[in-house]
């Protein structure tokens, strides 16, 4: 998210009612655990942008990547500074061991090739998906309109980045099989992105109406 459009639409943004301290507690846990998943996303693409520079393609995606979850993290960082007073101590509780758990996913650096680091990076961008979205609907189910907006500009960088990685995992894949001297059809990388996208279009539910 573009920290100064999400300041800009959390600031217009205006809750329906004033938050309960429990409410607020509640929502403080929760952009606590946000913020630990892009913290850890972030190092993970630390790593990536020095283990991924033989492949422009995939260079260049982790570059975008790692580009927007620093800004997801400073809006996330600024948030909780404004609505807790505090950017510590604010992992608590179930939402920590969880992280804990999936932190072994997502910091885990491949070195036996770019395309396995992808896939990591594909696991790790639907978690803060899932994340962002039960950050939303907590929120609104509290009341808060603020951080659904907050949450919703997340969510929707991250449903980018997924369908960016569906767009480019084949040639990368193919390039490595070339970058090892294996003979490839060169039709295959396109041939299997069209089976890609075609898998997740066809599961939409404007197709699904369609048929």
């Amino acid at each position: 998210m573009s920290t100064q459009n999400a300041d800009s639409n959390v600031a217009t943004a205006v809750s329906g009612v004033a938050l309960s301290e429990k409410n607020k507690k509640t929502l403080v846990d929760y952009l606590g655990d946000m913020l630990s998943v892009e913290s850890h996303i972030e190092e993970a693409l630390d790593h990536q942008l020095e283990s991924t520079k033989d492949s422009p393609e995939a260079s260049a995606a982790v570059h975008r990547f790692h580009d927007m979850v620093k800004e997801n993290k400073t809006a996330l960082e600024q948030y909780l500074e404004s609505m807790a007073g505090s950017k510590g101590n604010v992992v608590k509780g179930t939402g920590a061991a969880i992280l804990g758990k999936a932190a072994g996913v997502i910091n885990k650096v491949r070195t036996e090739g770019v395309s396995k680091s992808l896939r990591d990076d594909y696991v790790a961008f639907n978690l803060a998906a899932m994340s962002y979205s039960m950050l939303g609907a907590t929120a609104r189910a509290l009341g808060d309109t603020k951080t659904a907006v907050l949450a919703d500009s997340g969510l929707k960088d991250y449903a980018s980045a997924v369908i960016d990685l569906n767009k480019i995992i084949s040639n990368v894949v193919v390039w490595e099989l070339e970058k090892d001297d294996h003979s490839v059809d060169p039709n295959a990388a396109d041939a299997n992105t069209t089976a890609v996208m075609r898998a997740w279009q066809t599961q939409s539910p404007s197709s699904k109406t369609a048929d």
